[in-house]
């Protein structure tokens, strides 16, 4: 795909927008709250113990990446990197490494950290925008890690190829053309 091979708009240093296109469905003005909810329930799985400083914590982290993202100013492959190039739609992944998380097994505490993906899209359409579709934990702990993120990026393709024909749910007042 021609300039597919260029970094992440969320890189380039200059200001875009953020939309979320994914599930749930964000109302307008409530992308980043959206977006934030679905990754707070992609943390959050039966037996995960949240301490309410904590799950504030992990709700900024997120924010603030987005934010980032949205000033242009993550560091690539660190923060930002293309999701497999080679098969269209061009889809990104932002990354949070480090997510501490207590998990409660057989009665006992299990302090860990979680990784995180964000898949989006940055639609030749819509050059000002980049579209969140998918937040998920990144499992290390299966047969097949490399399947089961594979499954993850068909979600956000999924949700891509859904908003195409509806540019995403972006509504835009080009009264000036």
């Amino acid at each position: 795909m021609p300039g597919f091979d260029a970094p992440s708009r969320c890189s380039c240093g200059s200001p875009i927008e953020f939309r979320w296109f994914g599930y749930p469905t964000a109302e307008a003005g409530l992308d980043l709250d959206t977006a934030t909810d679905a990754f707070i329930t992609s943390i959050s799985p039966e037996g995960r113990v949240w301490n309410p400083y904590a799950l504030r914590m992990v709700r900024a982290e997120f924010r603030d990446r987005i934010k980032t993202a949205a000033r242009g100013e993550l560091e690539p492959v660190d923060e930002v990197k293309p999701v497999d190039i080679r098969n269209p739609p061009p889809l990104y992944e932002i990354r949070w490494q480090g997510i501490h998380v207590t998990d409660q097994i057989d009665g006992q505490l299990h302090h860990t950290t979680a990784l995180v993906r964000m898949y989006h899209s940055e639609p030749a359409s819509i050059p000002e925008y980049f579209v969140g579709h998918h937040v998920h934990e990144k499992l290390v702990d299966v047969d097949d890690i490399s399947g089961t993120q594979q499954a993850e990026i068909e979600i956000a393709k999924r949700f891509f190829d859904s908003g195409e024909s509806s540019n995403w749910g972006i509504v835009r007042n080009d009264s000036a053309v």
